[in-house]
């Protein structure tokens, strides 16, 4: 169960959410004709100090730097010991098939893959913080961007935040596709299919497309109350995973490394 809106009462809602069985916060970012918004990863930030255990994900536009969305995410999951998320928006105007948008997601998988997951030494009597063979430069020279590396934070604890997308744009990196309610489900959709519903919409018709297997959950919009009642009614008697990570919340693997020596 997920529960997505625009931040209002920030620390109340998510924490609502989170008590009536959401297993994440979805955050969308800016848009360029909002008169005030704070970026959606800043936002997560302010609420990972305010929930317990609950996944936050936050839709990053690809203007900024891959390197700086690859150390952004990266020390947000360490903080928030394995709850990041996030979600790519291309560029306006661009789509999420344009080679800048790939290539922008290529980099920043390679820097996350900058790092063995048993890089880290700590051995303070040889003063070794990190085993230098096991961190590596990506050496990235593409059409768009050039990118020495290694990045400046270790591997994130979830290998990589969970990487969200709309149904359209999903590939085999796709950890959660977004979908319109009511869309037949791809036999071909990579990792989980979640509908976008609103917090109108009655318990019974999503649980039928539940039961039918369209699809693995929900993304609840609408006005914030509308959205805690129906997660309340929906999360009835569901089990949700005590600890863990965002991926394992999700009954997501955690990937190994796609890119370097070690993969």
């Amino acid at each position: 169960m997920i529960l997505g809106f625009r931040p209002g009462p920030l620390g109340e809602g998510a924490a609502a959410a989170a008590a009536s069985g959401a297993d994440f916060v979805y955050l969308p970012a800016a848009r360029p004709d909002a008169a005030v918004g704070a970026d959606a990863l800043s936002v997560a930030a302010c609420l990972m100090s305010l929930t317990p255990d609950i996944g936050l994900a936050a839709e990053i536009s690809t203007a900024w730097q891959p390197f700086n969305v690859a150390r952004a995410l990266a020390s947000f999951d360490l903080l928030s010991r394995g709850r990041c998320g996030w979600s790519p928006r291309p560029l306006d105007g661009e789509s999420a098939d344009a080679p800048r948008f790939r290539e922008h997601l290529e980099v920043v998988f390679k820097l996350f893959d900058s790092w063995d997951d048993d890089a880290l030494v700590f051995d303070k009597a040889n003063a070794v913080f990190a085993d230098r063979a096991k961190v590596r430069r990506i050496r990235h020279a593409g059409a768009y961007f050039t990118v020495d590396g290694p990045l400046n934070a270790p591997r994130p604890p979830q290998g990589h935040p969970v990487l969200i997308q709309p149904l359209g744009d999903a590939t085999a990196a796709t950890d959660v596709a977004l979908a319109p309610f009511g869309v037949e489900r791809p036999a071909s959709a990579a990792g989980l299919v979640v509908m976008e519903a609103d917090g109108a919409d009655a318990p019974e018709r999503l649980k039928a497309a539940f039961a039918a297997g369209a699809c693995d959950g929900f993304l609840v919009g609408g006005e914030i109350d509308a959205a805690l009642s129906l997660l309340g009614v929906m999360g009835e008697g569901r089990a949700v995973a005590d600890g863990g990570d965002f991926r394992a919340r999700l009954g997501l693997a955690r990937p190994g490394i796609r890119y370097g020596a070690a993969a």
